[in-house]
């Protein structure tokens, strides 16, 4: 059988300038011929109706964005389940996150540090609430702002009175203040006056209590033992009621012990002021320095003199 030759058929334009492939928009004359197998595509396929959008929520006020998962320092905001029976009792920071600092310290059980936000969201702008606890005004202050308060455990699994402990040392330590809790912070050399042993002076011993200054002043011999206010009638040595010793006393502890051989007159602000003048007393010392005499001088003492047993207005123990 003859076989009839194969017609041959028009290639189409190459791109101008390149022998690579067809000319952009050009038309092609060359005709494909279906793949062997390739399935035909049926134009009459049902068509899938797209999904409708879900309704929005009536509660959802229009342009608002709904978040995707309830955020711990909303109103509404708690621990999650089980998580308030390992806490215990626990301490914990309301932070300014315009600052990063703390601006309240408490201590509670289960959600106690979330009801503070929330208390602030719903309670009155103005209350007598605010008063007492000035934090629910600044926590409005901050949200106003469009920032949520930050919400820091400091220590759980407390005891009450562990807890109580770390939130009054955390109250001292970042200097918030709380009443309530009271204040231990001071100077070291404050605590060790405050704690320091009390003195007793003995009846035998007819001693002037010299208060120098506060803490930190120089109570050296040539400088502290001038400059006092004590009565001509009691700087004469061999008078029965006159002071025998003068007691040297920075803040309120002794810090030196002198016999007394006299008093001069010296110059100083006002009149009757005298300087006394005598080696020290070391036995007195080992005695006294050292022990606190806030006992002698009470609360609403302003002279820098007291007398002990001695003097125009004794002082005969500890008040």
């Amino acid at each position: 059988m003859q076989l009839s030759p194969v017609p041959d058929l028009p290639l189409a334009d190459m791109k101008a300038g390149s022998g690579d492939g067809p000319a952009e928009g050009a038309a092609s004359d060359r005709v494909v011929a279906p793949t062997r197998g390739t399935p035909k595509v049926k134009e009459d396929l049902p068509q899938i109706p797209a999904k409708k959008a879900p309704k929005a929520d009536k509660n959802v006020a229009a342009g608002s964005r709904v978040p995707s998962a309830r955020r711990i320092d909303d109103a509404d905001g708690s621990f999650a389940p089980g998580v308030s029976t390992k806490l215990s009792t626990y301490v914990y920071l309301l932070v300014d996150p315009r600052t990063g600092r703390p601006f309240f310290v408490g201590r509670g059980r289960g959600d106690r540090c979330f009801r503070h936000v929330r208390e602030a969201r719903v309670g009155a702008k103005e209350s007598k609430a605010d008063s007492k606890y000035p934090m629910l005004d600044r926590i409005r202050t901050i949200e106003a702002e469009g920032r949520p308060v930050r919400i820091d455990v400091l220590r759980y699994g407390l005891s009450r009175d562990e807890a109580l402990m770390v939130e009054a040392s955390v109250s001292d330590a970042l200097g918030l203040g709380a009443k309530e809790l009271g204040s231990q912070r001071r100077p070291a050399v404050e605590v060790s006056s405050l704690l320091a042993k009390r003195v007793k002076f003995k009846r035998a011993h007819q001693v002037v209590i010299c208060r120098v200054g506060p803490v930190g002043v120089d109570a050296d011999y040539e400088t502290a033992r001038h400059g006092w206010r004590i009565g001509q009638r009691w700087t004469d040595p061999a008078s029965v009621r006159s002071p025998k010793w003068a007691v040297l006393v920075v803040g309120d502890l002794v810090t030196g012990v002198h016999r007394i051989e006299g008093w001069e007159p010296t110059e100083g602000p006002g009149p009757g002021r005298h300087s006394f003048f005598g080696p020290p007393d070391r036995e007195l010392e080992k005695r006294y320095v050292g022990k606190s005499v806030a006992p002698y001088l009470g609360t609403a003492s302003q002279s820098p003199v007291t007398y002990v047993w001695c003097g125009p207005h004794w002082v005969n123990s500890p008040r």
